[in-house]
């Protein structure tokens, strides 16, 4: 999570405090272990607020706002295996972020660190493994919070961490068997599991990201 990508929550939480919003991560798996990937920002209100801060911020800021999904694709530019690189700005539908598609989990662990701005080497792990019938992530929650200390410590002890939340999106190629997450919303024998968190919880470690669904 980047400083833009905090500072967009934060002014769009200042201009509707009844909305709530949703950092969004979601991930569609075929079956030969590449797929599609969506990371941004998620609400209802998305498009009222967004409106609503063209008539009351300068141009200038607007322009940082429409930047935010560019700059995460010019992070993602170059990465082998990552490709249809696309600069989601879906704001009637309530979404404002970047989608991509991988070949691999090599590629799309190579993506998820440069969104993090961080390079990807041999010594740093794989935040997701994908199996031929598994898919598993390691817990962020210590990246998240590390992200979080460095650029924008005042959030932690921010009222803004009453809206927001964290929501992971797995859809598999096939119905799953095992859902390993007490947070999952969703039932074993579905193809879509939904996992929610509060972002207060994440950055005070009492919730654990980690999840491994075997399908």
């Amino acid at each position: 999570m980047n400083k833009k990508l905090i500072w967009l929550i934060s002014l769009l939480i200042s201009l509707s405090f009844s909305s709530c919003i949703t950092i969004l991560d979601e991930i569609k798996l075929n079956a030969d272990k590449s797929g599609e990937v969506f990371i941004g920002l998620e609400s209802e209100a998305l498009a009222s607020v967004l409106y609503m801060a063209k008539d009351q911020l300068s141009p200038e800021v607007i322009a940082q706002i429409d930047q935010f999904p560019n700059e995460a694709k010019e992070r993602l530019t170059g990465i082998e295996g990552i490709h249809h690189i696309s600069s989601m700005e879906q704001i009637q539908n309530g979404r404002l972020g970047i989608s991509f598609q991988f070949d691999n989990p090599k590629a799309l662990n190579k993506a998820y660190y440069a969104l993090m701005d961080m390079e990807k080497t041999w010594y740093l792990p794989n935040l997701i493994k994908i199996k031929k019938h598994k898919i598993k992530r390691k817990n962020i929650t210590p990246q998240l919070v590390k992200q979080i200390e460095e650029n924008n410590p005042e959030l932690k002890d921010s009222q803004i961490l009453k809206y927001l939340n964290w929501k992971s999106v797995i859809k598999l190629p096939a119905n799953s068997k095992t859902i390993n997450n007490v947070q999952s919303k969703s039932a074993v024998g579905n193809k879509e599991v939904v996992i929610r968190y509060s972002l207060s919880d994440l950055l005070k470690n009492e919730k654990n990201s980690a999840y491994e669904i075997r399908f």
